[in-house]
């Protein structure tokens, strides 16, 4: 009798519920250094592990990364996405919270509250796209419509192409990830590619294969530039197979705002999967992290 070969590694199950789970804990550990810049204030902060210290929900309130993202997701779980009533979630928690909202998100969604219609013009492109589109990573079973859907939901926050693409440049990975692949890349250039993204971009992330000893440069600051961001996130979940290490790094760099945390944590976990992950930051994502993994198990089969 011959015995069935198991599967190793994570399920699509575990992928997904750490690529939920995982966005939390990454908005968590980037949020407890983002206003710091003294590497010895930094590191006067670590766990007595010598880890760095996930900076937990403030009770009442959500951040912009993980309650933009979660807005799409009551979409989806919903059985659909209405782009308004999508936006309409949004400002119901800008009118209440707005915890961590960068100026550019600030501005998109003052306008989208007051005219109920994207802003047209913004002074600069914004990262915050990225973060609320994520979920549409979990429509990879159809991939135009997930392009599609990842592409209009960026678009309400931020009217560039450059902001738009570079959402569903990680949205794009992280389907691929879900499915179990790591290699991504070749994906991620050829929806840039079909959709004459801004050079760039498309040279930037065409770039990432082609030097793992030189990582990229970290997206430091209120308002990193999408390519920047995007760069940093495929260049980490491509040449760094130890995905603790890498959001631990992030942590330690200090400065870097919680929503480009929030997509780190989603593609590492969504790569690895949660084992191994610290308890302390499983603990510290508290009841966002229960609510996110029971959400996994909603969407979809696996």
């Amino acid at each position: 009798m011959t015995t069935p070969i198991r599967p190793t590694g994570p399920t699509l199950a575990d992928r997904r519920e750490g690529f939920l789970v995982g966005a939390t804990i990454g908005a968590a550990l980037a949020a407890g250094t983002a206003a710091l810049t003294d590497p010895g204030v930094i590191r006067a902060q670590l766990g007595a592990d010598g880890l760095p210290v996930a900076q937990g929900p403030i009770p009442g309130r959500r951040r912009a990364a993980t309650a933009l993202s979660d807005a799409l997701l009551e979409e989806l779980v919903g059985g659909g996405v209405d782009l308004r009533r999508l936006a309409g979630r949004w400002t119901e928690w800008w009118r209440q919270d707005g915890l961590d909202a960068d100026p550019l998100l600030a501005l998109a969604l003052d306008h989208l509250r007051d005219f109920d219609a994207p802003i047209e013009v913004l002074p600069g492109q914004g990262i915050a796209p990225i973060a609320a589109a994520l979920p549409s990573a979990l429509a990879g079973a159809s991939p135009q419509a997930m392009v599609a859907g990842a592409f209009h939901v960026a678009r309400l926050l931020d009217p560039s192409e450059e902001s738009a693409l570079a959402a569903v440049s990680i949205v794009v990975a992280a389907a691929r990830l879900l499915d179990g692949s790591r290699d991504f890349l070749p994906d991620v250039i050829a929806v840039l590619r079909a959709n004459d993204a801004p050079s760039g971009l498309l040279e930037a992330v065409r770039a990432i294969p082609r030097d793992p000893r030189t990582p990229a440069a970290w997206p430091q600051g209120a308002t990193p530039t999408p390519t920047a961001t995007v760069t940093w996130l495929l260049w980490t979940v491509h040449h760094r197979p130890r995905g603790l290490d890498a959001l631990a790094a992030m942590a330690l760099a200090g400065d870097i705002p919680p929503t480009a945390g929030a997509a780190l944590g989603a593609l590492v976990g969504a790569r690895d999967a949660l084992t191994n992950w610290p308890a302390a930051w499983l603990e510290a994502a508290g009841e966002e992290a229960t609510l996110r993994a029971s959400l996994a198990r909603r969407i979809g089969g696996g």
